[in-house]
């Protein structure tokens, strides 16, 4: 009984108690929380690479790091 319910039709969103909420509701969410957070290492990116030194390591993770998170934003969004 389980194999079938998990293949049947279901309703568009998900019901929660006391309220119906949409899925693309927690997909735009999810891709502002992710633009907030790229923005965040693209920021610790520049001012490392700026500070210069054996910061450059912290500016390349943390480039990667907003590219990432950039990539699942626009995904998201």
């Amino acid at each position: 009984m389980l194999y079938q319910l998990s293949y049947s039709p279901g309703l568009e969103g998900e019901w929660y108690p006391g309220r119906w909420q949409h899925p693309d509701v927690h997909r735009r969410a999810l891709g502002v929380l992710f633009a907030v957070l790229a923005a965040g290492f693209a920021a610790i990116a520049v001012l490392s690479a700026l500070h210069g030194g054996q910061a450059f390591v912290i500016a390349v993770a943390a480039g990667v790091l907003a590219l990432w998170m950039a990539s699942l934003a626009r995904r998201a969004l």
